[in-house]
């Protein structure tokens, strides 16, 4: 007999009216996906409600943990706007669901195990045009390092903006979502492609937005095949011509330099 999973849900949202957007404090919506993360969550959780700017709303999706992540949601019960724990299709889907359940007029994605930063409230300052796309910097915990500031064309093709640092127009997720095609880089085609569309621009902020994991997090832990195979078509589809020609001229300089190192 196949055992079906019953879909839990909690939160504020469900009990009072969320914060209300208005044009001097636009509302943020903060969105977390996560699936056995309770080792960390809690961290990430406390600080996300303890911000220096009020008008956030927190969102988290719970892929059908079994490791005491639900017990968590349900002790921060009144302090997160909205939990659903359901099975999902992976990381991008349950973020795919997550924003579609976002009320804010700037969405923010948040690592289960990363934290927000304080300067959420200056980040606020900066949230004017929703044809814009921002992003700061975020400190990765594992190189204690600063990543990575201003993005053009040619940096994007080499690296992608760390997603844990966007604050989206929600209106970007209304024409375009994650392609689950990709299992851990979805978030750089889909910054790749958000670059190429002329309903928006980015902007850089100089501001720490979050602590990012960069040892243990999915994305530094694994490798995406398929998004290194579409690559260079990405790169050819979103960015300018030389860009591409770049790209393909570096892959077959390194394919001559293996061949001439492997005839040695």
């Amino acid at each position: 007999m196949d055992i079906v999973f019953a879909p839990k849900c909690g939160g504020k949202r469900l009990k009072r009216p969320s914060a209300v957007d208005t044009l001097d404090r636009p509302l943020l919506s903060i969105v977390t996906v996560v699936l056995n993360g309770a080792k960390e969550l809690e961290s990430s959780i406390c600080s996300v409600i303890h911000p220096s700017y009020e008008n956030v709303e927190y969102i988290i999706l719970d892929g059908g943990s079994t490791d005491g992540t639900i017990d968590l949601l349900n002790k921060y019960e009144d302090s997160i706007d909205y939990w659903l724990s359901e099975p999902d299709n992976g990381l991008y889907d349950a973020l795919n669901k997550a924003v579609r359940l976002a009320r804010g007029r700037w969405v923010c994605i948040l690592g289960s195990d990363d934290t927000l930063c304080s300067d959420v409230k200056m980040v606020a300052d900066y949230l004017i045009d929703e044809r814009t796309i921002y992003y700061g910097d975020v400190f990765m915990t594992g190189s204690k390092k600063r990543y990575d500031g201003r993005f053009g064309a040619w940096k994007l093709s080499r690296r992608n903006i760390c997603q844990q640092a966007i604050f989206y127009p929600r209106s970007v997720f209304k024409s375009q979502q994650f392609n689950l095609k990709y299992r851990l880089l979805a978030d750089w085609e889909f910054n790749l492609r958000c670059y190429c569309n002329p309903q928006f621009r980015f902007k850089y902020i100089p501001v720490l937005v979050a602590n990012y994991n960069d040892v243990t997090g999915k994305s530094s832990a694994g490798s995406d095949m398929q998004f290194l195979i579409d690559h260079g078509d990405l790169i050819r589809e979103c960015l300018p011509w030389p860009y591409y020609a770049w790209h393909r001229f570096k892959r077959i300089a390194r394919k001559i330099i293996g061949a001439a190192r492997g005839s040695r």
